[in-house]
């Protein structure tokens, strides 16, 4: 029987270490208020094997880090209340099929309930079911971030599908002006350009022939992004299946895009329509993330959706081997491509990388993240929308990655620097007694 229900919404988990070991009240705090939740949501931003079996090997692109976690990364995200996971990181293939195909089996005997990737594309875009005493829970969950390579296929009469993510892909809408400049660009490149209609696709040099992005040409100047329409309508339409087969939907966005023209803690032109259409498909929670950093929230139908609310778990600069892709990538420098380099090495040599354009966060931002407890009535609207602070441990690197609960004037800064962020969706957030409230 539906009954109200309590989903706590952390953030990404980087899982390279045992966190079951650790005495800290600061951080048993925070898994003390998780397993006070009925559902404990987590988006896995890693994949879990141990550098063995049958195809586990490097892939040709990591997401900067080549993400991996010790099987017994499943059991500590277990113990600490985890019970329904997206996984739809932008290193789905970081280890190729074997390391995406190890993580299921980890998390499968792990009891942890997950979604968004699978051996084709029906297997990943399908809905993963949790059963409560509270009433059942969905999850369809997405990416936009993803090497080209990464991304599931359909199955055909006569040919079977790919392994990988359930992609949310988009394309850029240019005025005139810009699409001209694009093209000059492309063409005095060596690409190939076709067109059609209002359509311009943009190809890889002679001999590859592979989509590299679509543009549309726009009556207004700029640039702006727009969801792929044939990934919308296959997400709605699971999202719309879920609604029918439980009774609470969660949809889940994994994205590194932001908005240029407002700042890296805006979301990207295309998500703030695609989230509400995923609500009036019948989630009753959005949430995205892909970025360490904060993001507005916005009550839409009585119903949240949660962008960035920052890592949970951070442990990228403790993962114990890298391929050697990592060592000669351009963010290290000479020094650490040498055989003889160790991880430690290019993880020292990747701090002082510096970006020529950085993104720019408008206002700048505090260090700190959320989790959001999101009660929800028998009706499926929030009956009430509280957020807990934590602050990220940075060093040493021992510790790197773990939250702590974030208190007093720190926290009370956190709280006030994402009600500011908050404040153009409409949502006012008051603090109170060391946590956030969402005004409903």
């Amino acid at each position: 029987m539906k009954t109200e229900i309590t989903i706590a919404v952390a953030g990404e988990s980087i899982i390279s270490r045992r966190i079951s070991v650790l005495t800290d009240d600061r951080f048993l705090s925070i898994i003390k208020i998780l397993r006070e939740a009925d559902v404990r949501f987590t988006h896995l931003e890693t994949l879990i094997h141990d550098y063995d079996g049958p195809e586990v090997y490097p892939g040709a692109e990591g997401g900067n880090t080549w993400m991996r976690s010790p099987r017994f990364g499943a059991d500590e995200l277990k113990w600490a209340g985890f019970d329904i996971a997206s996984l739809t990181p932008n290193h789905i293939l970081d280890y190729s099929y074997g390391g995406l195909f190890s993580t299921w089996e980890a998390l499968n005997k792990a009891g942890i309930v997950h979604a968004g990737s699978g051996r084709n594309l029906g297997e990943a875009r399908e809905p993963a079911y949790l059963d409560t005493a509270r009433g059942r829970v969905a999850l369809v969950s997405m990416c936009s971030s993803f090497a080209g390579g990464a991304r599931a296929g359909e199955v055909r009469r006569d040919m079977n599908g790919r392994p990988g993510v359930n992609p949310l892909r988009y394309y850029w809408v240019a005025g005139p002006e810009n699409l001209e400049a694009v093209k000059r660009l492309f063409i005095r490149m060596g690409y190939h350009i076709s067109k059609g209609g209002n359509k311009v696709w943009l190809f890889n040099p002679p001999g590859l022939h592979n989509v590299l992005t679509k543009f549309v040409e726009g009556d207004e100047p700029g640039i702006s992004t727009v969801a792929e329409e044939q990934d919308v309508e296959g997400n709605l339409r699971a999202i719309k299946d879920a609604a029918r087969q439980a009774d609470y939907v969660l949809a889940h966005l994994h994205s590194h895009e932001w908005n240029p023209d407002k700042g890296s803690n805006v979301p990207a032109a295309f998500i703030p329509p695609f989230a509400r259409a995923c609500i009036d498909a019948g989630a009753h929670i959005f949430i995205s993330d892909g970025r360490e950093q904060l993001k507005g929230i916005e009550i839409y139908k009585g119903r949240p959706i949660l962008n960035s609310r920052g890592n949970l778990l951070g442990m990228s600069d403790t993962v114990t081997r890298q391929p050697a892709d990592f060592y000669l990538s351009p963010r290290m420098g000479p020094e650490v491509r040498g055989w003889q380099a160790t991880p430690a090495d290019a993880y020292d040599a990747r701090e002082k990388w510096v970006y020529l354009n950085p993104p720019k966060p408008s206002p700048p931002p505090v260090d700190g993240c959320v989790i959001p407890f999101c009660s929800l009535g028998q009706d499926g609207k929030l009956t009430e929308l509280k957020l807990y602070p934590l602050r990220m441990t940075r060093k040493p690197r021992s510790m790197i990655g773990l939250p702590t609960l974030a208190e007093g004037e720190t926290a009370e800064r956190i709280i006030a620097y994402l009600g500011a962020l908050s404040a153009p969706c409409g949502t006012k957030i008051e603090y109170k007694d060391g946590k956030g409230f969402v005004k409903l």
